[in-house]
């Protein structure tokens, strides 16, 4: 791998594509990270590469007028060593595509806050001249801490630039508005489109327009979708008249400004909860919604008959990781039936609350469907384990579940082993109470100090860590265990509970 391009040190490489390598660079000059975004040599011969070398500066202008904590930053465009590059800020995130699960609406406050954020970036962006023209889940970055990132200003539209004249059809095709698709002018309007088709995908699970690239433009030109509520349940009507306005065929009928998208949606949410704005409470889920990103459910084995095939999305409603996904909510237990077993209905509120820590609000969809015909406790912990992808994750979530196997009295529930990781902990003097938290409680200063040496680790998802761990025990040398366990890294374990004393 190339060691330097520019005055660049290269750290490794964090992607690749058709126009060429994304690498983690390092800025000496400044002592900075940066993503170092290259263009490969062998496109840039004739007239094609002089376009791609325009398009590509093109991103640079685009962002680089843009500075908004909600806009990927670029620092620096230039050739060197043979490169063309764009060094821009590194984000330490995964894109949206990676929390949508097909058929599984996103939970409604990881859903608003994400819109939110992406509206008010984008109001910025129009009011400076610059229209992104390709937003969709790819090109939105989320970080641990629930924060949207637009990157990939690629195919962006500055007013006054010639780059991209009237005629030129630019955007991807699910989510590009009617005048795109017919080559006309465009302006923040049409990125108001294809915010539109992504909250409809993020509340129903589905994207409003779906098929073949001709068929996709033959619905976005001619037909509307079905409300939003019609396809989930419990949603509130309100949002159906946000989304008609936003997904309007004439952009005169559109929200004219990101902004006013935003109000409406705003004043949709409030209605949906009784005129309750969000708390800490929805924070906390959000945050959780985006800390992991949630399984992609994968295809059911090809069988040989009728000559067909399952592709991801057509499979996901029997896959194991479409029971649930970044959209399920963590604010409820999972709906049991009837019959289910005693001991299934007591430990169901905290199994999930120790599942949910580890894989975020799918916890609560998988749990229902494992639960299932699960014989026992173990048999249903082995099952949901094979839905936490770390070792780590696996760990603290067996430690968990021997916390909640003392408090239910149900040490000695079935005759199989749960597998690595499962050894006893020792016992917390803790029984279970009638509010479902511990019946000994830690003391604020022990969550405060575990908090701020848990911070430089994690960042500030570990107040919510501190929280939800706070509730799963309160014996302090266990409440370190558990917290220890979600660092990935052995030594950063070790050190952790060094600096706590523990």
């Amino acid at each position: 791998m190339t060691e330097k391009i520019g005055k660049y040190r290269i750290d490794g490489k964090l992607g690749s594509g058709a126009m060429g390598v994304v690498y983690r660079a390092y800025d000496d000059d400044i002592a900075r990270v940066v993503a170092l975004k290259t263009i490969r040599v062998e496109l840039l011969d004739g007239h094609s590469g002089a376009e791609l070398v325009a398009r590509f500066r093109n991103e640079a202008q685009a962002s680089g007028r843009l500075v908004h904590p909600n806009i990927v930053a670029v620092y620096d465009y230039g050739e060197a060593d043979g490169v063309t590059y764009i060094a821009m800020e590194y984000v330490d995130g995964r894109p949206l595509n990676d929390f949508l699960t097909p058929e599984v609406p996103m939970d409604l406050s990881a859903c608003v806050a994400c819109m939110s954020q992406l509206l008010a970036a984008l109001d910025y962006a129009h009011a400076r001249g610059v229209v992104h023209r390709d937003i969709k889940p790819a090109n939105l970055l989320i970080t641990p801490t629930a924060q949207v990132k637009i990157t990939d200003f690629g195919v962006a539209k500055i007013e006054s630039s010639t780059l991209t004249q009237v005629g030129d059809v630019i955007g991807t095709p699910s989510y590009m508005s009617p005048e795109q698709f017919r080559g006309e002018r465009v302006d923040g309007r049409s990125d108001i489109f294809a915010a539109g088709i992504l909250l409809y995908q993020m509340l129903t699970g589905a994207r409003p327009f779906t098929g073949a690239a001709s068929v996709v433009m033959h619905q976005i030109l001619n037909t509307m979708p079905s409300p939003p509520s019609e396809r989930h349940a419990g949603l509130h009507p309100a949002f159906d008249a946000v989304l008609a306005r936003a997904l309007a065929k004439r952009v005169e009928d559109r929200f004219q400004t990101a902004r006013g998208f935003l109000t409406a949606l705003t004043d949709a949410h409030l209605q949906h909860t009784g005129g309750v704005p969000p708390g800490e409470e929805d924070n906390e889920r959000t945050v959780l919604a985006f800390s992991r990103p949630a399984p992609r459910p994968a295809p059911p084995p090809h069988t040989g008959t009728g000559g067909q095939h399952h592709s991801a999305a057509s499979g996901a409603a029997s896959a194991s990781g479409a029971a649930g996904g970044a959209g399920a909510s963590v604010g409820h237990t999972a709906s049991l039936s009837a019959s289910s077993p005693q001991w299934l209905v007591e430990v169901a509120p905290e199994l999930q609350l120790a599942l949910s820590l580890q894989i975020g609000p799918m916890a609560k969809l998988l749990l229902k469907k494992e639960a299932h015909d699960a014989a026992d406790l173990d048999v249903l912990c082995r099952r949901l384990l094979a839905h936490i992808p770390t070792e780590p994750g696996r760990a603290a979530f067996l430690a968990s579940v021997q916390v909640i196997k003392r408090k239910m009295g149900l040490g000695t529930v079935g005759t199989t082993s749960l597998g690595r990781g499962g050894a006893d902990l020792p016992p917390s003097q803790l029984s279970q109470v009638a509010s479902g938290g511990t019946a000994l409680q830690l003391s604020p200063e022990v969550m405060e100090h575990a908090q701020q040496k848990l911070l430089p680790y994690v960042g500030p998802i570990a107040k919510v860590l501190v929280k939800r761990f706070a509730k799963v025990t309160g014996d302090p040398a266990e409440f370190h265990r558990l917290l220890a366990a979600q660092l990935p890294n052995e030594q950063d374990r070790a050190k952790f509970l060094r600096e706590l004393g523990a």
